[in-house]
């Protein structure tokens, strides 16, 4: 395995679009380190450009210590699974699995050898001799991701590869591939636009927007301590709430629908009528159980009630914005009722409506 580094990476199309922009980022040895972000992003464009299939405008790219900037795919020594399998369809599991191989002109021996362990660790073993159309998507799923552990690459890439899979199959092959991971201890930088499998699977995320990067972090620390406005709203399920308030100078900040009161040094000191967003998470968020009004709380009518089973999503109107609380999925509560919601100010968060900067 090897390290991956890009450098002030650029891409710019030929009609001016720019995909990505300064992109600069260190994936270290063993690493799992996923991208994700909203479509369009660039994440995509970055993991093609590192795999060779997209050219560079500017910025190095290395495995290791070699620049493969001008370095056509297959001298890389990367392996990419794709999110549609890319099999070839009227061969074997094993011709597929074997296909990289000859190519490199691998001994027939060790083809066979590297082909029998990984189909024994991914479950392939009874299904060599089958072709693609006779397999289900997480069969197909993991011949793709057979073929290219024979190779033994630096590097593996990966787009989007449980997109096309059913729920349980998503849950079943994220299994499968942290599994992977931690057997192989590989180098992996991972594409997704799915926020579950960024948090579950990567020991490090970098969130994408508009061809830049908005924050990189370990999965804790970008859920606890977002660094920016986008980061914040983008990662979690249910995401953030943001609420519009403004300081009255003494430490409070002042909604529609009441005025929040975080303890004394919690946030910076803001000038009166200073505009900021207000961030609580949906666990954060504490619904009280009588409808009485309380200093610090906020005026919240129920308007659409989630049954999770384990727990329930409860969605707010509050003054002109919508909030969301986590509760039990036993809390008496109906369409219509009002409720004053309290946020645990301690995980509570500040941003500027302009930068999208957290200020606390």
């Amino acid at each position: 395995m090897a390290s991956l580094t890009l450098s002030h990476v650029r891409k710019v199309y030929p009609n001016g679009v720019v995909a990505v922009e300064d992109f600069d980022l260190s994936v270290k040895e063993h690493e799992f380190l996923v991208l994700v972000g909203p479509s369009g992003c660039g994440k995509s464009t970055t993991l093609r450009m590192v795999a060779g299939l997209e050219e560079i405008s500017s910025g190095t790219i290395s495995i290791g210590d070699r620049i493969v900037n001008d370095l056509p795919p297959k001298d890389r020594d990367i392996a990419m699974v794709f999110q549609n399998y890319a099999l070839y369809p009227h061969m074997t599991v094993r011709e597929n699995m074997a296909f990289g191989l000859r190519l490199r002109h691998t001994p027939k021996a060790e083809i066979a050898r590297r082909i029998d362990e990984a189909a024994d660790t991914l479950g392939l073993t009874p299904l060599l001799e089958r072709l693609p159309k006779q397999l289900s998507g997480g069969q197909r799923q993991r011949v793709a991701l057979g073929r290219a552990i024979v190779r033994q690459p630096k590097v593996f890439l990966f787009d989007e590869p449980l997109s096309n899979l059913d729920a349980k199959m998503r849950v079943e092959m994220r299994e499968e591939i942290h599994r992977l991971h931690l057997r192989l201890n590989a180098t992996i930088l991972y594409v997704t636009h799915d926020q579950t499998e960024a948090m579950t699977l990567g020991d490090r995320i970098v969130v994408m927007e508009g061809g830049h990067i908005r924050q990189a972090a370990d999965p804790i620390t970008l859920y606890n301590e977002p660094e920016n406005l986008f980061a914040a709203g983008f990662i979690g399920t249910p995401p953030m709430n943001f609420l519009e308030v403004v300081s009255d100078g003494q430490g409070r900040f002042v909604s529609p629908a009441g005025t929040l009161l975080p303890p004394a040094g919690l946030f910076p000191s803001l000038p009166k009528g200073r505009r900021v967003l207000f961030g609580v998470r949906p666990e954060n968020l504490i619904a009280e159980t009588v409808p009485t009004a309380e200093p610090g709380t906020l005026a919240a009518t129920a308007d659409i009630i989630e049954q999770m089973g384990a727990e329930a999503y409860v969605h707010f109107r509050v003054a002109e914005a919508r909030m969301t609380a986590r509760t039990a999925p036993d809390w008496p509560i109906r369409h219509g009722d009002l409720r004053h919601i309290r946020p645990a100010y301690i995980h509570t968060h500040l941003f500027d409506p302009e930068s999208g900067r957290r200020l606390d």
